[in-house]
């Protein structure tokens, strides 16, 4: 019942998010996809079976202007696998430099599903590959883990 009402959640987010960007085409829009991964550490808090897993993760995304992206991510880790949905906001950019913020939601196949939201930076090496790290946390409402923090680093390739 929890994981209908997290991916209608995601869902809707994910629709508004389309509605923004149409609204806001006085920004130059790229439309690119993008694609990446990431070596990942899991840490799950609150007295869970879940233990610290190492492992990875691919994500799939598309920009929808310049400052911001849906994209979906699935993480495959020791014991455990998770799936996601968010939107990827970045707020300042530099040249080279580019921060981010994330938000929406992911479960975890033990059970756990909840809201998502972090921060992560872009270091541009070219015009289509960049470094990636990100930070994020997952709030546990359905299932034992009450948060489970999550942090990456990986490459992304921008089409």
């Amino acid at each position: 019942m929890m994981m209908k009402r997290i991916l209608t959640m995601a869902l809707c987010s994910t629709t508004l998010l389309v509605g923004a960007a149409e609204e806001t085409e006085t920004e130059k829009s790229d439309g690119g996809f993008y694609v990446g991964a990431s070596a990942t550490l899991v840490l799950p808090q609150g007295g869970h079976s879940m233990r610290r897993l190492g492992g990875g993760t691919a994500r799939f995304g598309l920009y929808l202007s310049d400052a911001l992206a849906v994209e979906a991510d699935a993480a495959w880790l020791e014991n455990c696998a998770g799936l996601g949905v968010q939107g990827l906001w970045h707020f300042y950019g530099y040249e080279r430099f580019d921060p981010f913020l994330t938000f929406g939601a992911r479960g975890w196949i033990e059970g756990d599903v909840g809201p998502t939201a972090g921060l992560g930076a872009f270091y541009h090496l070219t015009d289509n590959w960049s470094l990636r790290g990100d930070a994020q946390a997952t709030l546990g409402l359905d299932g034992d883990c009450q948060m489970v923090y999550s942090l990456g680093l990986g490459v992304q390739y921008s089409f």
